[in-house]
């Protein structure tokens, strides 16, 4: 019995963690969870670490480097010099062959070096911290671009179920219509033309419902994709905009206000990727001139030199000879064929160009907030008006509906009615969409 029960509980634990899920229930809350799971941004912030370590790869350069070094020789044919006979008691004009060497030759040591004055090599650390800022910035830049998809996401899920519960709703209107033009032709009262046209209606509805549940599970799709669950839910229940009068509203004045390029942690990301890349152009332009300074530095070698007949290296009876060295090198460029005049001359432009792209992105941001609060502006003004008609054409739609069942009214006068309602619902609902999504991105630029 305790086995049953233990077996029990552990299958409803795992039952319950399989198919546990997230619901996702505002836009502040899939940004979050955009943020913390989108596999590009981890992506990007593995790249971040990446530069750091290039970080210290270049101030590793600057310091005492000092290696081990082995080396094994094999001399199959050993030198041969001729020298005079008569050194060794020979004839004059005689010469005999001597050889120099051994075989076998087998060295060990170690070699050290230190850079004492380069300028370029301390450059290469600057570069090097000025691309890992432009990476941690790049992350940031991505983390506000998916923030944004994630809001646009969110909102056409939204949306779009809107759309599937009011064509629905409107489903259920035409299809009243139907039965009672069916009964009015089994009467005699209409005829086939006109019932054919109820019933065109009615599938035209139909498709436009089923064009709609296409479009809510592609942007569910879409938005899982970005906050990185497949699983994800989302609460359809209809913004603050659509609420009641009195139940609750959208206020513009409650946004931060997006006017400034200033954040509260400093500039936009946009903005300081683009000054991130002109610090890097300057950096790259004073290494350049600086390859053109003199460079000191110091090395030290000490090893020791085995030479055999034979294969005996073991045999630690035999000499060793030990070598050593130590000293200053000193290096000043005099002429490299206008190799470095030339990368000057680039390093210059390149750090000029990124001049340019920083102001043309200060006033292209400039530009796309303006026509954002233009736009959000505009829908607030919109929304007013098209909610009022949106309201006033459902009313027109219960009247119409009463008076098409008792037959005060004509098909087409009930068709023109009903075509005045789908315009005012397409257009509220637009400009909701437009209030939320503008309102949202205004509030992202305005603080991050």
């Amino acid at each position: 019995m305790k086995i049953a029960l233990f077996i029990s509980i552990l299958v409803l634990s795992f039952t319950d963690g399989l198919f546990s899920q997230i619901v996702i229930k505002d836009v502040n809350e899939a940004i979050e969870l955009a943020r913390k799971n989108n596999l590009d941004l981890q992506i990007s912030r593995q790249n971040s670490q990446v530069q750091q370590w290039n970080v210290t790869t270049a101030k590793g350069t600057r310091l005492p480097q000092l290696k081990f070094t082995t080396a094994f020789d094999y001399n199959f044919l050993l030198p041969t010099q001729l020298i005079p006979a008569q050194f060794f008691g020979g004839k004059e004009g005689e010469f005999r062959s001597i050889q120099f060497g051994v075989p076998y030759n087998l060295t060990a040591g170690l070699e050290g070096n230190i850079p004492i004055w380069n300028a370029g090599l301390k450059q290469d650390v600057e570069i090097a911290k000025a691309n890992q800022k432009i990476g941690n910035i790049q992350t940031l830049v991505l983390q506000d671009d998916i923030s944004t998809q994630t809001a646009r996401l969110y909102f056409a899920t939204i949306f779009t179920k809107l759309y599937i519960d009011i064509t629905q709703q409107n489903l259920t209107n035409t299809d009243s219509i139907v039965r009672i033009a069916s009964e009015r032709k089994e009467k005699g009262l209409i005829d086939q033309l006109e019932y054919n046209r109820v019933r065109s209606t009615r599938l035209t509805i139909e498709d436009v419902l089923h064009q709609n549940e296409m479009a809510y599970r592609k942007n569910l799709n879409q938005l899982r994709l970005i906050v990185g669950d497949s699983t994800a839910s989302v609460i359809t229940s209809p913004p603050a905009p659509l609420l009641k009068q009195g139940e609750g509203s959208y206020k513009g004045d409650e946004l931060p206000s997006p006017y400034a390029r200033k954040r509260a942690g400093g500039e936009v990301p946009r903005l300081q990727l683009r000054a991130a890349q002109f610090s890097l152009a300057k950096e790259q332009l004073k290494k350049e001139q600086k390859l053109r300074l003199p460079t000191l530095s110091g090395y030290a070698r000490y090893s020791e030199q085995a030479q055999r007949n034979q294969l005996n290296f073991l045999n630690f009876n035999e000499k060793w000879f030990g070598i050593g060295v130590a000293g200053l090198r000193f290096e000043a460029p005099i002429y490299s064929g206008r190799i470095r005049e030339s990368g000057i001359a680039r390093a210059r432009v390149n750090a000029e160009v990124a001049q340019m792209q920083l102001d043309n992105e200060h006033r292209k941001y400039d530009s796309e907030t303006q026509d954002l609060l233009i736009t959000y502006d505009q829908s607030l003004n919109s929304l007013k008006i098209n909610r009022e008609a949106y309201q006033l054409n459902e009313e027109n739609m219960k009247l119409v509906l009463i008076k098409y069942k008792g037959g005060i009214l004509s098909y087409d006068q009930y068709l023109n009615v009903f075509n005045e309602v789908l315009n005012a619902q397409n257009k509220y609902l637009r400009t909701l969409a437009d209030v939320m999504i503008n309102g949202k991105l205004l509030e992202i630029r305005a603080s991050y």
